[in-house]
C-alpha cells in the first residue's frame, strides 16, 4: 500500500484541506474582502460554512488502530491528487490574484444604467428612497427616486447631490463629463448591475478610470445617449479612498 492510499494518510490529507479551506475563508472574512464579492447579507452562512469545516476537519483525527472495515471504508473515499488539486484551486487563485471589487473594467460590457431603477429595485427600496433627503442618497437612491418621476431632468433640478462612487470615461460623453458608479449586489458578483449618475466637471479628463471621488453638486437638465435626464453640474471632487464596502445592496 503506498502511501497516498494509507488511512491515517488520508485522514490527515483530507483535514489539512478543510482546515486550509476554513482558515481561508476566515482570513477573507476577517480581511473584509469576502465581501468583493458576495452579498454582505451571507455573513451568518459564511460563519456556518468556517465553524462546519473545522468540524469535520477534526473528525479525521488520526486513530492509534485501523480495522478492516475502516480501510474498506477508505478505499471507496480515497482523496487523489486530483481531487486535492480541485480543493486547493480557489485557495491557490485567492493568494495568487489581489482581491478586488469590481470597477471600471466590468463596466464594459455591462449596461450603463443612468436614470431608472434596476431590475432587482423592490418597492420599499424605491420609497424609502423617496423619504430621504436630498444630501443623504447614494447613487442608487437617486435612480430610484428618478424612476418615479415622468420628467426627472426637469423635476429634479437644482437639488443638491452629495455622491461617492468610482470613475469611468463612456466614449459617448463629453470631454468635461464622466460617470461616477457603483455595482449594486444582489447576490453575489455575477448578478451586479451598475448605477450611475453623469457628473460635468472642467477637469473631469483628469481623473483616470476607477479612481474613487466624492461629488458634490447641483442637478441639472442634461442628455445621454438621446434620452432627457438629470446629470450633476459638479461643485466638488473630492478624491477619496475605497469605501471598506463598495457596493451598494437593492
Amino acid at each position: 500500500m503506498n502511501m497516498l492510499s494509507r488511512p491515517r494518510f488520508q485522514n490527515a490529507l483530507k483535514a489539512l484541506a478543510l482546515l486550509a479551506l476554513a482558515v481561508f475563508l476566515y482570513t477573507r472574512l476577517a480581511g473584509g474582502v469576502l465581501f468583493f464579492y458576495i452579498n454582505q447579507r451571507f455573513v451568518a452562512y459564511t460563519i456556518f460554512a468556517i465553524v462546519g469545516l473545522v468540524m469535520v476537519a477534526l473528525s479525521y483525527r488520526p486513530t492509534s488502530r485501523q480495522d478492516k472495515a475502516d480501510d474498506a471504508l477508505h478505499s471507496h473515499y480515497r482523496l487523489g491528487w486530483a481531487g486535492l488539486a480541485i480543493v486547493m484551486a480557489p485557495i491557490a487563485l485567492g493568494l495568487l490574484v489581489p482581491p478586488q471589487p469590481l470597477g471600471a473594467a466590468a463596466m464594459q460590457n455591462r449596461e450603463i444604467n443612468v436614470a431608472s431603477q434596476t431590475r432587482s429595485a423592490l418597492p420599499a427600496a424605491v420609497r424609502a428612497a423617496a423619504q430621504k433627503g436630498a444630501a443623504e442618497r447614494n447613487l442608487l437612491d437617486w435612480l430610484h427616486a428618478f424612476s418615479t418621476s415622468p420628467n426627472p431632468a426637469q423635476e429634479f433640478a437644482g437639488q443638491p447631490v452629495d455622491v461617492i462612487g468610482f470613475v469611468y470615461h463612456d466614449e459617448r460623453l463629453g470631454e468635461n463629463e464622466m460617470l461616477v458608479n457603483r455595482f449594486v449586489v444582489s447576490c453575489c458578483v455575477a448578478d451586479a448591475s451598475a448605477v450611475s449618475m453623469i457628473v460635468r466637471w472642467p477637469d473631469a479628463a483628469s481623473l483616470p478610470n476607477d479612481a474613487w471621488v466624492q461629488v458634490k453638486g447641483v442637478l441639472q437638465p442634461g442628455e445621454f445617449n438621446g434620452r432627457a435626464l438629470p446629470i450633476v453640474v459638479a461643485q466638488e471632487v473630492i478624491p477619496t479612498a475605497l469605501p471598506n464596502q463598495p457596493y451598494l445592496y437593492p
